[in-house]
């Protein structure tokens, strides 16, 4: 039988680094659909190792430690589980912003694997989010891990349509169809025994600047755009989503390094 490592990306909820947060939470899905992976590759006789990460202390630190659990075993393939974010859809069009996958190039079993997984959560009635097979040569993890590598992104938090098709498949069914996608055979549920603990949604809370002025910007990142003038010191704001250190509030993203919670 084979050897696997899966994890879910990003440090957990609500922790300096942790995933995208809107209408899903990322830090918290991509863990229960991790699990999923995990217990379903068991199932079949397989061995897998769970390399989440839940004390990183930034967004490198994460990644790096992230690598160094996967690369401490010999494995066939690493898996990482992900949700998007970008869309910022709240009103319903039909339209689900989907998945896909990326890996720096599909040869072997990265190829077969992918190919299998797209077919099966297909069949879920998951859309792709254009061409599913996305390549690149920039995420530390993809050029980190020993084993061939891939990274799914299994749906955006912040599209209520994508939102919508996640809850009503539920993550035991997406994560049996990735677990059967990388072995390429079926596995039967009556050989589970643990169940992922339940879903939650983000939980918004309340934060203060202590910098003497905090820029708002449009989107999580030091290059975007200034939205409105910036928080002065000991301004309190309630944040309703988080990515990577960011905090979304209802003006815009700040950086939550120069905040502290109330």
């Amino acid at each position: 039988m084979a050897k696997y490592n899966v994890h879910g990306g990003h440090n957990p909820a609500n922790k300096i680094a942790c995933g995208a947060a809107d209408l899903l939470d990322e830090s918290i899905e991509d863990r229960l659909v991790c699990k999923s992976v995990i217990k379903y590759l068991k199932a079949a006789g397989h061995t897998a190792y769970n390399c989440t990460v839940n004390n990183g202390t930034g967004q490198r630190d994460v990644l790096q430690k992230i690598c160094a659990k996967c690369n401490a075993h010999n494995v066939t393939l690493d898996v990482s589980i992900h949700f998007n974010s970008g869309r910022n859809k709240h009103k319903s069009n039909g339209k689900p912003g989907g998945f896909e996958i990326w890996a720096t190039n599909y040869t072997g079993i990265k190829k077969e694997a992918s190919k299998r997984i797209i077919a099966n959560l297909k069949k879920l009635g998951m859309n792709t989010h254009g061409d599913p097979y996305k390549t690149t040569s920039n995420l530390y993890y993809l050029n980190h891990t020993n084993a061939k590598a891939i990274l799914i992104e299994v749906e955006f938090v912040d599209d209520v349509d994508s939102k919508n098709v996640y809850k009503k498949i539920g993550y035991d069914k997406i994560g049996k169809a990735i677990a059967e996608g990388i072995i390429g055979k079926s596995i039967d549920s009556k050989k589970v025994t643990v169940k992922p603990k339940a879903s939650s949604k983000f939980k918004s809370y309340k934060i203060k600047v202590t910098a003497s002025a905090l820029k708002v910007r449009k989107s999580p990142s030091t290059t975007a755009a200034i939205v409105r003038d910036a928080y002065k010191k000991g301004t309190t704001v309630t944040i309703k989503a988080v990515k990577n250190g960011w905090g979304k509030t209802k003006d815009g993203w700040i950086k939550l390094s120069y905040t502290k919670k109330c």
